[in-house]
């Protein structure tokens, strides 16, 4: 693979990791509620996601994903449900704060996570808000599959997979940073009730209309 060809790949990774959609969400969410080391894990999580569908098209196995239309059809329904289960958790957490009140500028440091989510709850719903979304499938077995072909080595294959997978990392993460930067740590935490139930509210609308679509 060229130079260019690298780049143009980079950038069309990096383009589709910045597309809105419930994962930025559920990031933006989970770093401004329980801080910036929490918003890290779920990036890392989520990029292993894409890096997993990313190898799946270097093995095939996305082709054959695709073309059943019973797994993509139980892809879409446990994304759906996955969507409505965040959701339920973040608006009643919303509710629950909301009726409490602001809290204080020090217990919304972004350091701050609460004991009752663990880190490897928040590595599993990085990681699985991913792996049951059928969206990333038709990304890279449409797009990410045209940078590949016969004439490679499975080397530069399996580099091409881990790049999905780190810049997907990387903008995440940044997202994560920016979000729970302390500049903005006390506006975002007072704030962070109404974001968890708007968020809340998105994902399980989503859901719905998914499942209803079916």
């Amino acid at each position: 693979m060229t130079l260019e060809l690298w780049l143009l790949l980079s950038l069309t990774l990096l383009a589709g990791a910045m597309s809105p959609g419930p994962s930025v969400a559920l990031v933006i969410s989970t770093s401004i509620t329980h801080g910036r080391s929490s918003g890290l894990v779920m990036a890392v999580a989520h990029g292993m996601g894409i890096a997993v569908y990313a190898l799946a098209v270097v093995l095939g196995l996305s082709t054959l994903i695709q073309s059943s239309s019973v797994v993509m059809t139980t892809l879409q329904i446990c994304g759906a449900l996955f969507l409505f289960y965040l959701g339920f958790q973040m608006l009643s957490r919303g509710i629950e704060r909301l009726r409490k009140g602001s809290e204080t500028g020090e217990d919304e440091s972004p350091e701050g996570t609460p004991a009752n989510i663990t880190v490897w709850q928040h590595a599993a719903n990085g990681f699985l808000i991913v792996f049951f979304n059928p969206k990333v499938v038709i990304f890279f077995i449409a797009i990410f599959s045209q940078f590949l072909n016969a004439d490679q080595t499975m080397a530069t294959q399996l580099m091409a997979a881990a790049m999905a997978g780190g810049i997907d990392t990387a903008w995440y993460a940044l997202v994560a940073v920016c979000v729970s930067n302390k500049r903005f740590a006390t506006a975002l935490g007072a704030a962070s009730p109404t974001i968890d139930t708007a968020f809340a509210l998105l994902f399980m609308v989503f859901a719905a209309f998914v499942l209803l679509s079916l």
